[in-house]
C-alpha cells in the first residue's frame, strides 16, 4: 500500500472543491480501514464547502456517500474480515445517550458525521467505526451502495419514520431529484401513492416510470393535481424537498386535515406559517434528518429484494470532483452523481 492517496479536502470556506494528496490513515481500535470504490457526490458537500455547515477543525475529508472493501482491521474488531464490502452509516453516535437507547440515534447530541466531523469517503481510503458497517450484497454494484447512505436511507427514514407513509395513503413530494425519485419508489413500496413535482419533463418521466404522477408545476396547477389526486380531500403527508418559504407554504395547503409535512431540505433560513389553518386543522410540521443504521440496513434489503433501485446519474473521477460540482449545480441531471476510483 501506498503510504499518501487522492482525497477531497476543504482547507478553508469557500472556492471550490479540490482532490489533493493527503497521508493514508490507520484504522484505529474498534475501526477499520475501507478502500473506497465509489462515493456520492451530494449538495451537502457543496453546503459544507460554503460554511452554511460548519465541519469543525479544517482541513476536513469530505464525502458521507461511500461504499468499498475491508482492507485492514483496527484492533478489538472481530465481527468483519479483510475483502468484505460494506458501506457505512454516517452518524457515529455514542450509544448512551436517552436518544441513542431510544433507537434515535439520528438525535445524538454527541455524534460525529462521516465526511463532516469525521474525514470522509471522497478519497481513496478512509478509516471508519466498524460498527457503522452495513455488509453489501454482491448483487450490488459499489456505485448503487455508495448512494444509500444518504441519498436513499435519507428519504426512507422520512417517510416512514417520520412520516408514518403506509398502505392506502396519498404522498406528495416535491422535487424529484436525487432524494425525491427514491422517495418515488419508497412511498410506492410502503403500498402507498405518489404525486411527484418537478419543472423538467425527463425528472418527471422518471418518476411516473417508477409509479408514481407527474407534475409539472412549469405548466400545471398543483392545486388542481392534488385535488384530481384526492378527490378534494388533500394529502396525508407532503415531502418536501425544495426547502424554499413558497415550498413550505405550498407544500400545508396541500395537506388534508391533521396532514404531516415533512421538512427534509433547506435552502431557506427561515419560513413562516399560518396560524389559524395550522392549529385548526392539526396540521402537523415534522423536522427530517440523516438516517439510523437501522434505516441503511432496511433499504439495503429492499435493494436486494429487487424493491428500490437507486438512481445513478454520471460519473466523474475522483480528480475531477471541480467538473462534477458544476454537474451537480447545473440540475440538469437525474439521478446522483458518484465519484469513481482507479
Amino acid at each position: 500500500m501506498p503510504d499518501t492517496m487522492l482525497a477531497v479536502v476543504i482547507a478553508s470556506y469557500g472556492g471550490s472543491l479540490a482532490a489533493t494528496s493527503r497521508p493514508i490513515p490507520r484504522p484505529g481500535p474498534g475501526e477499520v480501514l475501507v478502500r473506497v470504490r465509489a462515493s456520492g457526490l451530494c449538495s451537502t458537500d457543496l453546503h459544507l464547502l460554503s460554511g452554511r455547515q460548519p465541519l469543525g477543525d479544517l482541513p476536513r475529508i469530505v464525502g458521507h456517500e461511500l461504499a468499498g472493501d475491508v482492507i485492514e482491521l483496527g484492533s478489538g474488531v472481530t465481527q468483519w474480515r479483510t475483502g468484505d464490502r460494506v458501506t457505512a452509516a454516517i452518524d457515529v453516535t455514542c450509544g448512551c445517550c436517552r436518544h441513542c437507547l431510544a433507537g434515535d440515534t439520528q438525535l445524538c447530541r454527541a455524534m460525529k458525521r462521516i465526511g463532516f466531523e469525521r474525514d470522509g469517503g471522497h478519497a481513496d481510503y478512509v478509516a471508519v467505526p466498524a460498527a457503522n458497517l452495513v455488509a453489501v450484497p454482491a448483487g450490488i454494484s459499489y456505485e448503487a451502495a455508495a448512494i444509500l447512505p444518504d441519498a436513499v436511507a435519507c428519504m426512507y427514514h422520512s417517510l416512514i419514520h417520520q412520516g408514518g407513509v403506509g398502505i392506502g395513503q396519498r404522498v406528495l413530494i416535491l422535487g424529484v431529484g436525487g432524494l425525491g425519485i427514491h422517495g418515488v419508489q419508497i412511498v410506492k413500496s410502503a403500498g402507498a401513492e405518489a404525486l411527484a413535482t418537478s419543472r423538467q419533463p425527463q425528472r418527471l418521466e422518471l418518476a411516473e416510470r417508477y409509479g408514481a404522477i407527474g407534475v409539472n408545476t412549469a405548466t400545471e396547477s398543483l392545486k388542481d393535481a392534488v385535488e384530481r389526486f384526492t378527490d378534494g380531500e388533500g394529502v396525508d403527508v407532503v415531502a418536501d424537498n425544495i426547502g424554499t418559504r413558497a415550498s413550505i407554504l405550498q407544500g400545508l395547503s396541500m395537506l388534508r386535515p391533521g396532514g404531516k409535512l415533512l421538512v427534509i431540505a433547506y435552502i431557506d433560513e427561515t419560513f413562516e406559517v399560518p396560524s389559524i389553518p395550522l392549529f385548526k386543522t392539526e396540521l402537523q410540521i415534522i423536522g427530517c434528518r440523516g438516517s439510523t443504521k437501522q434505516d441503511l440496513i432496511d433499504v439495503v434489503r429492499l435493494v436486494r429484494a429487487g424493491q428500490l433501485t437507486p438512481v445513478l446519474g454520471a460519473s466523474y473521477a475522483l480528480n475531477d470532483i471541480q467538473a462534477a460540482a458544476a454537474r451537480l449545480e447545473s440540475g440538469d441531471l437525474v439521478g446522483r452523481i458518484w465519484l469513481t476510483r482507479d
